[in-house]
């Protein structure tokens, strides 16, 4: 598998390549807006990795597009990204947590409590993506447009959290629980440790924009999902980071 900085210099030097050649037909912008990721479970995964739901959190780019022919353009951006997830409610446990509370010997594999836990992830990514604007009218202003590509990530901060107290039980329906002792398992901390810092995967978005003479405003939507397996140790989980995103943005046309 390809490192994060070896896909950071294919994207670079393929970028810079077709710059070079076009570098008359470009424009040149920002964008920004809100992030709604959560952590989808991969193939094979346990209990440990399901149950995620979405969080929010802000996403911005720096953008270049570069007109290829036509309607065409190769697309390609510096973006922060938020990503991660929410589970609230009974989760799963790795027994291992607790192996103090049975006898040696013992083979429970998982044991079950209800709080909340949080995991908040910032990325630095690089999509590449292949760009079709179609005119809406026929002075050209209003354009609607899609786009779809590849990305290389790489983790910036990986944040976990947890709230809440229950008592630990071996099974899901609460009704055996290892020990009458209440655990309080409110905790912040980083976990970059845990998970893999590199990603890679897909990215795409549709948007309608309109274009002045020199500069065009837009708005769009879409999503990235990540190919890589995020925790190093599968008995953590094995989870893919994804996110729907919403953002607003400018070009300047040079």
């Amino acid at each position: 598998m390809l490192s994060i900085a070896k896909l950071f210099l294919f994207f670079l030097l393929f970028f810079l390549t077709v710059f070079s050649s076009h570098a008359q037909k470009f424009q040149m912008g920002l964008k920004g807006g809100l992030s709604l990721p959560d952590l989808s479970s991969g193939a094979g995964a346990s209990d440990v990795s399901k149950g995620y739901q979405t969080i929010s959190g802000p996403d911005f780019a720096w953008v270049v597009d570069m007109k290829l022919s036509g309607k065409f353009f190769l697309e390609a951006a510096v973006e922060w990204s938020t990503q991660g997830g929410k589970k609230t409610g009974i989760q799963t446990i790795p027994a291992s947590e607790f192996a103090g509370f049975f006898p040696p010997g013992s083979n429970i594999q998982y044991v079950y409590a209800n709080f909340t836990s949080t995991v908040r992830l910032q990325y630095l990514m690089l999509p590449v993506l292949m760009r079709y604007n179609m005119d809406l009218d026929m002075a050209g202003h209003w354009k609607l447009y899609m786009d779809g590509g590849i990305f290389g990530g790489y983790m910036l901060t990986g944040k976990g959290s947890a709230s809440g107290s229950s008592k630990v039980y071996k099974d899901k329906e609460e009704t055996e629980p290892i020990s009458s002792t209440i655990v309080t398992f409110d905790s912040a901390g980083d976990i970059r440790n845990q998970l893999h810092r590199g990603n890679f995967g897909i990215d795409g978005n549709i948007g309608v924009q309109f274009q002045f003479n020199s500069m065009a405003i837009f708005a769009e939507g879409g999503g990235n999902y990540g190919f890589i397996n995020l925790q190093k140790n599968s008995e953590n989980g094995i989870n893919h980071t994804g996110s729907f995103i919403f953002r607003i943005g400018f070009f300047l046309r040079y």
